[in-house]
């Protein structure tokens, strides 16, 4: 049986630190974590590059994803950013960053019922 490549994700980026990677990446889907989902609702929230995503932070693209679709409302999706902007997986963020990401969540839905 012939093995098949994961061909998702570019090999290049796998341990370069985060400012490599960014200076090599054309496109969301190009960073770790972000798929061609992800891509799409970074596109139709006015985020068109990874540049853009560094720029502006984790936390006001987490409110600007939010605003275009409140399923994008939940912490996984932010420790996928915030790896994304770290060159890590999102379950290898530190447990303090996974911490923000919750309040920061919370916070999000919490002002969304009102």
């Amino acid at each position: 049986m012939k093995k098949q490549i994961d061909t998702r994700k570019p090999q290049m980026f796998k341990d370069e630190l985060p400012e490599q990677v960014f200076q090599k990446a054309r496109r969301i889907i190009d960073l770790k974590n972000l798929g061609p989902e992800s891509e799409k609702t970074f596109l139709k929230a006015g985020v068109k590059t990874p540049a853009q995503l560094v720029k502006m932070g984790w936390k006001k693209a987490m409110i600007k994803l939010c605003k275009i679709s409140p399923k994008n409302n939940h912490s996984l999706f932010a420790y996928a950013v915030i790896g994304a902007l770290q060159n890590k997986m999102w379950n290898q963020i530190s447990d303090a960053d996974k911490l923000s990401a919750r309040e920061f969540m919370k916070n999000l839905r919490d002002k969304a019922k009102k």
